[in-house]
């Protein structure tokens, strides 16, 4: 589970704060004559630069006096009783109007961010008009995908998360969800407005609005066991979903309106949150060091046992026994004690991680069961043995064992299961 963590976001959601440059030229501009706001939102600032207080901001088409010339590519306007700086080119001798805006959107011959910005700037002026509001959903999701595709050449976040999948048939043969359908259903495991999610082979793109934000994810889904397999058989129980960027933001009024077009609304699931795996509606998401901390664990750990010589052994007569630290696709933690190996993979008991903070001998996580109990993992890592830890679960009912994150130096014994 050992990630690099780097705070990426969607720019196609983060240029409705518009410091997006337009891609038509503009042309210069004399002193005292009139001008007209190109971007949907404006930014006037006190000074010539970005890091500038924000004084007002102006809606497009509005007309604005020019001041007097800027440095560089700043120019000073009077927008009504406000005044101050923005770049030159977001401003234009022409009134913008619809009928060229929309074209721009739908020119094959501009890359997918010039034409979201375009189909932007047409939505904001005419925010009642069907076809921009279709084009403004189509070119998000272009440039989303786009996106997409430069993060996963240059690498990105890349948070990992297996999905189980719900089984819709047992009878004559097992057969189990897709995978759109497996990555749709976990990501509505949270309270939300509305979502809306496209899927492009195994790649998607979800814009699921909550908490008066537009939460953005980019990823893909592929078999657990290879990153190259994208097809799913039906005796896959899980899959794995690499998240290669999210963002949470609050959007423009008018992106709202073209997301939710058709975009899926919360239905009565009695199956959304499964009691065994201890999920609920208030499941607490890690971020900042616990965040970290968590993902510096290995994520996969197997028990060990101590034999009559006091050597610690991996013993698997009776199966091979570990835990899974665990978590899905909305950054909530939860840490699995199953059998891997041995008479059919089980899954013994399943704890939410509500917190981890770093220990001068390790690491102390702490665990919240869905009815509220409460209790305290201490894992001492490392110690004096290669790859092993001492867990240390309690109280009450305090359990200590040891376990490793591989059995490279640890010997494996198996001497038949008896049972008695």
């Amino acid at each position: 589970m050992k990630q690099t963590l780097r705070r990426l976001s969607l720019w196609s959601v983060c240029l409705l704060a518009l410091g997006a440059t337009p891609t038509w030229a503009q042309q210069a501009h004399q002193a005292g004559g009139s001008v007209f706001i190109q971007g949907s939102e404006v930014n006037l600032r006190e000074k010539p630069a970005t890091t500038a207080k924000v004084v007002g901001k102006v809606a497009i088409a509005t007309e604005c006096q020019h001041v007097k010339a800027a440095p560089k590519q700043w120019v000073r306007i009077r927008c009504g009783d406000v005044e101050g700086f923005t770049l030159k080119s977001l401003v234009g001798a022409e009134k913008p109007t619809v009928e060229p805006l929309l074209a721009q959107a739908q020119d094959a011959s501009l890359d997918a961010r010039a034409r979201l910005d375009a189909a932007v700037r047409a939505a904001t002026l005419a925010p009642e008009n069907e076809q921009a509001l279709k084009l403004l959903s189509e070119r998000f999701f272009d440039a989303s995908f786009e996106q997409l595709q430069k993060d996963q050449l240059k690498g990105g976040l890349r948070e990992a998360s297996l999905v189980m999948r719900r089984v819709l048939q047992d009878v004559p043969v097992v057969k189990r969800e897709s995978g759109p359908e497996g990555v749709t259903r976990e990501l509505e495991k949270i309270e939300y407005d509305w979502h809306r999610i496209e899927f492009r082979g195994n790649a998607f793109v979800s814009a699921m609005y909550r908490g008066g934000a537009l939460a953005v994810y980019a990823g893909a889904f592929s078999s657990a066991t290879s990153l190259y397999k994208l097809e799913l058989e039906d005796r896959d129980e899980e899959f794995r979903v690499v998240i290669q960027s999210r963002s949470s933001t609050p959007v423009s009024e008018v992106l709202q309106r073209a997301l939710r077009q058709g975009a899926r609304t919360p239905t009565p699931d009695e199956e959304k949150y499964s009691a065994t795996h201890q999920e609920s509606p208030d499941m607490p998401a890690l971020s900042g060091e616990s965040l970290r901390h968590y993902l510096s664990l290995p994520s996969r750990w197997y028990t060990l046992s101590e034999s009559d010589s006091g050597e610690y052994i991996l013993d698997t007569s009776c199966g091979l026994w570990g835990v899974d630290l665990r978590m899905d696709l909305h950054r909530r933690a939860s840490i699995w004690w199953r059998r891997f190996q041995g008479g059919g993979e089980a899954t013994e008991s399943v704890i939410r991680v509500v917190g981890v903070s770093k220990t001068p001998g390790g690491y102390q996580l702490q665990l919240r069961y869905r009815s509220g109990f409460q209790k305290t993992l201490t894992l001492s890592w490392p110690t004096s043995v290669a790859n092993m830890a001492r867990w240390d679960l309690g109280p009450p009912n305090e359990t200590k064992y040891y376990a490793v994150a591989n059995s490279r130096n640890v010997r494996v014994v198996n001497t038949g299961c008896r049972l008695e």
